[in-house]
């Protein structure tokens, strides 16, 4: 777009014009990385690749402290001291105390007792005596008891092991020892001692058979361990993902300050020399339309500036540093540049990707399995009841302990016992209604598999399209925002020709300044979208983890 001011000849001007656009071309898109480059025309900074970067401290308002941060570094302090984090990285290790209870339900188990009774009562079994008892010149005869009364001292003792076997049944080894005494000589011994070994085995048949049946608590502590570390690294995956969105809105907030500073000081300048005009040719409604456009720009970097603020609190809050606390005054300075490179994802792939790594898939999967495994238990508690009971005792007795003990190592007196124990509800209605309930669970489990499959497919496509369109975007803003740098080039190649005193040409290359300040902040928030649709995209996959190289098991070996 060309403007031909009044008085001058068109062919200088195109002259000028084709020299300026030529100079442009090599300096306009330059910069230095420390601070805001000057380019070819004075004091001005069009090229986007300078107002990008944004590495050193723009809040200069006030005293701040200045902290400088990668993406990288970020991350690690999230890892590192981000509080959701912390509380969830305890829960696999709390599922795993429950894997080792469940493991524990077979552990040997060391008993002992020790009871003493005394029995003081009527004996009805004792034999009698008739005594005469004569009363006046009466006599009758009466009953009177030999051994009206037991009084018994009896003391039992025991001490074995017991163990629980993968089979549902139960088998036990005890030492036992008694000492019996009566106050009377009713005993042959008295007092009288007997030891006892025992080897019992108790063993379901039917309901509560079969080794995976009873391992099915164990199977299932260890689907819920796999499962809490699917949720944290979910956790984690979402973590990371909100910091890196943080930290990108953290520089497109810097760059939109950088914009409407830069914006503000040459609109000033421009205003400048209308107001120098004002005894010519530059009308009072003129000059108050330019003068606001400059004030609503100063508003606009106010919340800006604020936005700023706001980002890095954000930032500082989901870190949770305790190097970095909030309550102190800081200046964030991000050190990396968001990136316009493309980056190809194969469509295909990336579907496959999610519904194999996607932590949600994982989980539901391990929550069928122990559906699953409801249902087996459920159904094997619609059996009847047959247990087997098999005992062998070797005993001795004597008229102390110590001979008894000697006897029993003779195995003289073994004694075997064998039994079957039968039983069945009749109606079975409460097991029945167990197993409905258990395959309408793993039903249930299964139909929300899939409905994660078709949101994980929905998330992986909208993010594809985002990640697209952010790119697709961010190319033709820059174009137009390199476009719009060329058209407000020509205004300053003609700063130095007449035409910078007529009235209607500084007004037009305010305006021209205007809307480069417009178009660079709508490249910056493509740049943005763009940015954060990398992230998103390896967050649906659910390989946001490898994308940063976090391998959360090297951490937890650290800490």
């Amino acid at each position: 777009m060309q403007y031909i001011a009044k008085g001058t000849k068109p062919g200088w001007i195109s002259f000028v014009l084709a020299v300026a656009l030529i100079v442009s071309a090599e300096l306009v898109f330059s910069a230095s990385p420390e601070k805001p480059a000057q380019n070819a025309f004075g004091s001005h900074v069009l090229a986007w690749e300078q107002l990008s970067r944004v590495n050193f401290p723009i809040l200069t308002d006030e005293p701040r402290r200045t902290a400088t941060l990668t993406l990288q570094d970020c991350i690690r302090r999230t890892l590192d001291h981000n509080l959701d984090i912390r509380i969830g990285s305890h829960d696999p290790a709390i599922r795993m105390a429950d894997v080792v209870q469940a493991e524990a339900a077979f552990d040997a188990v060391l008993f002992s007792s020790a009871n003493f009774s005394m029995t003081d009562q009527a004996n009805p079994d004792s034999g009698f005596t008739l005594d005469s008892i004569t009363v006046g010149d009466k006599t009758h005869f009466e009953k009177v008891p030999t051994d009206p009364f037991d009084q018994l001292h009896d003391y039992n003792y025991a001490l074995g092991l017991r163990k629980r076997m993968p089979t549902g049944g139960t088998i036990e080894l005890a030492q036992r020892a008694r000492r019996l005494r009566m106050e009377e000589e009713g005993l042959f011994r008295n007092p009288f001692y007997q030891t006892s070994l025992d080897l019992e085995l108790r063993q379901p048949l039917l309901r509560d058979f079969g080794i995976d049946l009873n391992r099915a608590a164990i199977h299932a502590s260890r689907n819920n361990f796999a499962i809490s570390q699917q949720q944290f690294n979910l956790q984690v995956i979402q973590t990371v993902a909100a910091v890196e969105g943080n930290y990108w809105q953290l520089v497109f907030a810097r760059q939109r300050v950088r914009i409407l500073e830069e914006l503000v000081r040459q609109a000033d300048i421009t205003l400048q020399r209308l107001e120098n005009r004002v005894n010519l040719d530059a009308g009072a409604g003129i000059i108050a339309r330019n003068r606001g456009l400059i004030e609503r720009t100063r508003g606009d970097l106010v919340s800006a500036r604020n936005d700023v603020l706001i980002q890095q609190d954000r930032l500082l809050e989901s870190m949770n540093d305790p190097n970095l606390p909030l309550r102190r005054m800081w200046e964030i300075i991000p050190m990396d540049e968001p990136t316009t490179n493309p980056c190809p994802v194969d469509r295909k792939q990336a579907f496959q990707i999610a519904l194999q790594t996607r932590p949600e898939l994982i989980s539901q999967e391990l929550t069928i399995d122990t559906a699953g495994l409801a249902v087996g238990v459920a159904k094997n508690q619609l059996l009847p009841r047959l247990d087997l009971l098999a005992r062998q005792e070797i005993t001795a007795a004597a008229g102390s302990m110590g001979t008894a003990w000697q006897n029993q190592s003779d195995y003289d007196t073994v004694n075997y016992l064998a039994g079957l124990s039968f039983e069945i509800p009749i109606g079975n209605r409460s097991p029945t209604a167990e197993l409905r309930k258990a395959e309408l669970q793993e039903r249930q489990e299964k139909l929300r598999l899939e409905s994660y499959k078709d949101k994980i497919v929905l998330d992986v496509s909208i993010s594809l399209q985002s990640l697209q369109s952010a790119y697709e975007e961010t190319a033709v803003r820059l174009r137009a925002a390199k476009a719009e740098a060329g058209e407000l080039q020509a205004y300053l190649a003609m700063e130095d020709a007449a035409a910078k005193s007529e009235i209607g040409f500084l007004d037009r290359k305010l305006f021209a300044q205007e809307r480069l300040a417009q178009f660079q902040s709508s490249l910056a928030q493509a740049i943005l979208k763009y940015n954060i649709a990398l992230a998103d995209i390896h967050r649906a996959q659910g390989t946001l983890l490898q994308y940063n190289n976090i391998n959360l098991a090297e951490r937890a070996e650290k800490n």
